[in-house]
């Protein structure tokens, strides 16, 4: 996934968390909270287009 991609959805997830913590709605901050992490799971793992990122992560 491209880096604004990632970007985006990191930041839709922290919206949502954010607005399910104001009105009470805990599936919502869930949801968040849990799309949030994907992306920075998926920012973490290495790219194609860098094979040095991949040697990084394996040390």
């Amino acid at each position: 996934m491209g880096k604004a991609k990632e970007l985006k959805q990191r930041i839709a997830g922290k919206a949502k968390q954010a607005v399910g913590e104001i009105v009470g709605y805990q599936e919502l901050h869930e949801d968040g909270k849990a799309e949030a992490e994907r992306s920075r799971d998926e920012q973490d793992q290495p790219s194609e287009l860098n094979p040095l990122k991949k040697l990084q992560h394996l040390t």
